[in-house]
């Protein structure tokens, strides 16, 4: 199964956040996966685990990659994956819930309003830089939109691409990193374009994998020989507390059947003035 780290005060960057605060602790994230256009069917209950070990990973989590040396390279439309949303009604759209999340100075400014964050200290993810400028930070999909299409969410309906678009589901599909970090991955993997920081290799790998297994979405054999050396020098699974979450199975629109044939209207006679 993949796995996917506890949601933190800071959400969930490298290990050098955890270098400043006290722990990496906080309340999982939660378990339920984004709506495809039939339910998603499951097959294992999401359970969590105390330690981030397993004797088994990566191999776990890379025997369940697709690979496909044919990605669907034409067809992508960027407006077709919506904008940010604010889903809870709360006038924080995705991007501020994002930096609300990972906010490591513990008291983050708002707006007057509260609609809009205008302040506070993040560690942004790929270079290990401190940021105290929001404006200085992009909220990136860890894997991009365009490559999301090319490995198989071409085929998805806009809806789902909407929720991929917005998927705050596991703390790790939308991080706050710096807009020139952002503009240099553009929407390449890992085969491609390596994160600046060396010591992220580990996370960045766990986590483009996880995201692809959960939306299954597939690699490229060049895509998964760079994620092989990414983590060849990793010890254990990056994430010192875990919970695993079941693979997203977007299976195919329910068939409701035919009609029901009700028969004709029920007479129900005059009513008491005669009408």
């Amino acid at each position: 199964m993949p796995y996917f780290p506890r949601r933190t005060g800071i959400a969930t960057l490298s290990a050098v956040t955890c270098l400043l605060v006290a722990a990496c602790t906080g309340d999982a994230p939660p378990t339920a996966a984004p709506r495809a256009t039939a339910p998603p069917t499951t097959t294992a209950t999401p359970t969590t685990t105390g330690s981030g070990h397993d004797d088994a990973w990566p191999e776990s989590v890379l025997s369940l990659l697709e690979v496909d040396d044919e990605p669907r390279t034409e067809g992508y439309d960027r407006d077709e994956w919506g904008r940010w949303s604010d889903d809870d009604r709360d006038c924080l759209n995705t991007r501020h819930e994002v930096l609300m999340t990972e906010d490591i100075s513990g008291s983050p400014f708002l707006r007057d309003d509260g609609c809009l964050v205008t302040g506070g200290r993040w560690l942004a993810a790929f270079t290990g830089t401190v940021v105290d400028d929001p404006r200085d930070l992009d909220i990136d999909h860890f894997v991009p939109l365009a490559n999301a299409h090319r490995s198989g969410g071409w085929r998805w309906d806009r809806d789902t691409k909407r929720r991929y678009f917005n998927d705050q589901e596991d703390p790790r599909h939308l991080i706050a990193v710096t807009a020139s970090a952002n503009r240099s991955k553009g929407d390449r993997g890992p085969e491609a374009w390596p994160p600046p920081d060396e010591s992220y290799f580990c996370t960045y790998a766990d986590t483009w994998m996880d995201v692809k297994v959960r939306w299954g979405l597939t690699v490229t054999s060049a895509e998964m020989a760079a994620l092989r050396q990414m983590l060849v020098d990793c010890e254990a699974d990056p994430h010192p507390w875990t919970i695993e979450l079941p693979v997203i199975d977007l299976g195919d629109p329910i068939d409701l059947g035919d009609p029901i044939n009700l028969g004709d209207p029920i007479d129900l006679g005059a009513t008491e003035d005669g009408s």
